[in-house]
């Protein structure tokens, strides 16, 4: 079996901007849309609504550079820290919460938020 064909992410890196682009992006042919971003939305939205989860602190853990599921927290929790395991995380992250140019477009996110809300 030829391994240099693989690529360990632990060794190699982790194309964070790439991996939020294929399955979280708002393009038409976005194939993973449905699975990664609106089924997880949907679900996130009615137990974060549901007024069962609560606190002054959350801590998130999440793989990648991937933000929409805070955007239902912050309803919820007063605090939040996220926790990256990766620089690069980190500056996307930055890119975005400081409107940087070539930050990636959460707007499709935000708006599909808003929508389950029911809030302008």
């Amino acid at each position: 079996m030829n391994s240099a064909r693989y690529k360990f992410y632990h060794i190699h890196g982790v194309d964070f901007r790439d991996y939020i682009d294929t399955f979280f992006s708002n393009k038409e042919d976005m194939i993973y849309g449905e699975d990664s971003l609106k089924f997880p939305m949907a679900h996130l939205h009615y137990q974060f609504s549901s007024g069962q989860i609560a606190g002054t602190l959350l801590i998130d853990i999440s793989i990648g550079s991937v933000l929409h599921q805070l955007f239902f927290a912050s309803n919820c929790f007063k605090e939040i820290v996220v926790l990256k395991f990766n620089e690069k995380c980190i500056m996307e992250l930055t890119r975005w919460l400081h409107d940087r140019t070539g930050a990636f477009d959460w707007t499709h996110a935000s708006a599909a938020a808003v929508e389950l809300e029911g809030k302008r």
